[in-house]
């Protein structure tokens, strides 16, 4: 098992020195042939950023194709996808995008600390909010004003309520049924959290790794629930959420990325394709150079090859788009590609 990165929102080292790390002369080439690649996901990336921000209404939030009201879930994506960059609040190109969106979502937390905004569109609010208070930690390594750390804790402490009995969530804030979709994105709020030195209890990240547990497959892979069949974005998820408990060496992430290298890798290959890859790319970054080696550049291969030449990426049916702003799909495609600049809220050693 190769090196555990240890990488956080708060301590930036090069993607390149990462992949290179530990190659041995006869892998000189292609390590080569890696820095040309990184060149490409670079302007990928910067391309995309432009098409967001000139997607961005005055309120800080972004058209997802569903509904005209806003999404605090979407906005929240597009905000990391800004910080996955460096564009950071109170400086550079994007300081008014950014800022613009982190006080739409401090603005959104209601009385109960659930960050959904008032009167916007919500699939399943726990989505919204594990997205939101990701987004919101990760801005506060730079907005450290009282106010904003407070209301992490408190969108954190949401979270801890939330979590049901068998350890996972579920759409509503409430401790009931829970299944492994909403359950990652309140992990990977939890592990930055941590990162952050909020206060998470010790007693909800036993029971998330419970729950995450119960969703794993004899043959290889993680369901949507327990006792259900494999589901490709639901492996990736699986494998993440355990890595990022601090699992990594559990046998079912291991037989989780050998269930995705196993599929044929297309935009077809499941339904919630872009939220997979979002999920994939950091899962076999945490694994290690043997499984990262296996995987990216399947991912940046077809993410490179589809970029539309406005800087947006296709939903592939993961959105109904009516004519409105793919801003969802390139929001998750820029954030898989940035997993090569290091943005992960990774577990800590």
């Amino acid at each position: 098992m190769g090196e555990r990165p240890m990488v956080c929102r708060w301590g930036w080292c090069g993607a390149l020195a990462l992949l290179l790390a530990g190659l041995s002369a006869g892998g000189a080439a292609a390590a080569d042939a890696d820095s040309a690649e990184l060149v490409r996901v670079e302007a990928a990336v910067d391309r995309a950023l432009e098409y967001l921000a000139a997607k961005q209404d005055a309120s800080g939030s972004w058209p997802h194709g569903l509904s005209q009201q806003p999404n605090s879930g979407i906005d929240a994506l597009c905000l990391l996808a800004f910080l996955g960059r460096g564009h950071v609040p109170g400086r550079g190109p994007y300081r008014e995008t950014v800022g613009r969106t982190v006080e739409a979502l401090l603005a959104s937390r209601r009385p109960d600390d659930l960050l959904v905004r008032a009167g916007g569109h919500s699939h399943g609010p726990m989505y919204e909010h594990g997205l939101a208070t990701l987004a919101l930690i990760e801005a506060s390594g730079w907005v450290t004003t009282p106010g904003m750390r407070e209301t992490c804790q408190a969108a954190v402490d949401l979270i801890v309520k939330a979590q049901n009995r068998e350890g996972g969530w579920r759409y509503q804030p409430k401790p009931q049924d829970a299944d492994l979709s909403v359950t990652v994105m309140q992990v990977v709020a939890l592990r930055a959290a941590q990162n952050a030195r909020l206060d998470v209890p010790q007693e909800t990240i036993d029971n998330a790794i419970r729950y995450v547990k119960t969703c794993a497959r004899p043959e290889g892979g993680f369901s949507y629930q327990p006792g259900q069949g494999v589901k490709n974005a639901q492996s990736a998820a699986g494998a993440l959420s355990l890595a990022l408990l601090g699992r990594f060496d559990d046998p079912a992430v291991a037989g989780a990325l050998e269930s995705l290298q196993k599929r044929e890798y297309r935009p077809q290959m499941d339904d919630y394709f872009h939220y997979m890859n979002y999920y994939s790319m950091q899962a076999h970054f945490q694994a290690g150079e043997r499984q990262w080696a296996a995987w990216h550049p399947r991912v940046r291969g077809v993410l490179l090859d589809a970029q539309n030449t406005d800087g947006s990426w296709p939903g592939w049916g993961e959105e109904r788009l009516n004519g409105q702003a793919k801003c969802y799909s390139t929001a998750l495609a820029t954030m898989a590609l940035e997993v090569y600049m290091h943005y992960l809220p990774a577990y800590q050693r």
